[in-house]
């Protein structure tokens, strides 16, 4: 059976970190972490990161990044028929997304704020850090089946979480991304490839422990990622009838700078002017690390209405994958 898949279009992108930088200061003034300033940057790149102030919820910051999102899209709330919720970080109780509600979606939410009365909610759930690239194939599937906007929310609150008496917590931020796909008929594809993967061989490699904190095994996550974010990366081009020479931009999921820097000498682009970072001011912020990512560098002018942009992300589980897109109306491929 052949399915249809109509163009997109990545409309609209939108970007929330509230308050003021977290700096490595706070960890390092901790003795029982034993941790500089000097260990913190070479082993995660952080330099700081944002954590939503006391009484902020993910759905605070998920509106705003939203409504940042449609306003460049030229939409209002009314427009969206479907939103899209991701969190890797939201837990019921203990870390929920909204006042007033222990639950942990984020879709229905941010459409009360919002007030997208027509909208069609649901979460993709289970990623993590891959959530948008996830959603992103969900959207097109859903354009595919008559829905016209779909809004992509990606919202993480980390601190409640964390345990601080591990020095993985030194890596994690908050914040929130949103993004607008698009039905565009008659016109290019702005999706060109996506690939997404899972193993759950190392499924424990993240788990919750009785205290409800995170737990991560970062060890497993360093030998593990860096060859299938690169697999992934060559399968999405080889998808698209593309090579690097086609992309203009490369975004990888902001999880730490080793990984970064191993996947990209996995790849060949390690010196490569491309390769776009937030992580050094963000921290490594989960399901927001990639489309935050893109925002940032849409709204200060390096990534132009047209430009192509691969990118690549794993989350707990594994679940993995890599997408190639262009952010506005795709410009046509040269022949």
């Amino acid at each position: 059976m052949t399915v249809f898949c109509p163009p997109v279009q990545l409309a609209g992108i939108g970007h929330d970190f509230p308050g003021e930088p977290v700096r490595n200061d706070h960890f390092t003034s901790r003795p029982e972490l034993g941790v500089d300033e000097e260990w913190i940057l070479r082993h995660t790149g952080v330099a700081a990161r944002h954590w939503p102030p006391e009484g902020e919820r993910h759905v605070d910051m998920a509106e705003r990044a939203a409504r940042r999102a449609l306003a460049e899209a030229e939409l209002d709330p009314g427009d969206v028929d479907v939103i899209l919720g991701t969190s890797a970080t939201a837990r019921p109780r203990v870390n929920p997304t909204s006042p007033g509600n222990n639950y942990m979606d984020v879709a229905l939410p941010v459409q009360r704020r919002l007030g997208a009365p027509k909208a069609m909610c649901l979460d993709v759930t289970g990623v993590a850090c891959s959530g948008f690239l996830h959603a992103s194939a969900v959207a097109r599937g859903l354009i595919a089946t008559g829905h016209r906007t779909v809004l992509i929310v990606c919202a993480e609150n980390p601190r409640p979480i964390l345990n601080f008496s591990y020095r993985n917590s030194v890596l994690f931020g908050g914040g929130a991304a949103a993004g607008v796909w698009r039905a565009n008929p008659g016109a290019d594809d702005g999706l060109h490839a996506v690939t997404l993967h899972s193993d759950a061989t190392h499924y424990d490699a993240f788990d919750i422990d009785e205290h409800d904190t995170m737990v991560m095994k970062g060890k497993v996550v360093g030998e593990f990622a860096p060859g299938v974010l690169a697999d992934a990366t060559r399968r999405v081009l080889r998808q698209a009838d593309a090579d690097l020479d086609d992309v203009d931009w490369i975004i990888p999921h902001q999880g730490n700078i080793n990984l970064i820097h191993d996947v990209q000498d996995a790849l060949g682009i390690r010196d490569d002017k491309r390769v776009l970072l937030n992580i050094e001011r963000r921290g490594n912020t989960s399901s927001v690390s990639v489309p935050s990512c893109l925002s940032e560098y849409v709204h200060d002018g390096t990534i132009t209405p047209g430009d192509r942009i691969l990118s690549m992300a794993i989350g707990r589980g594994f679940s993995w994958g890599a997408m190639l897109f262009s952010y506005g109306r795709p410009r046509p491929w040269e022949q």
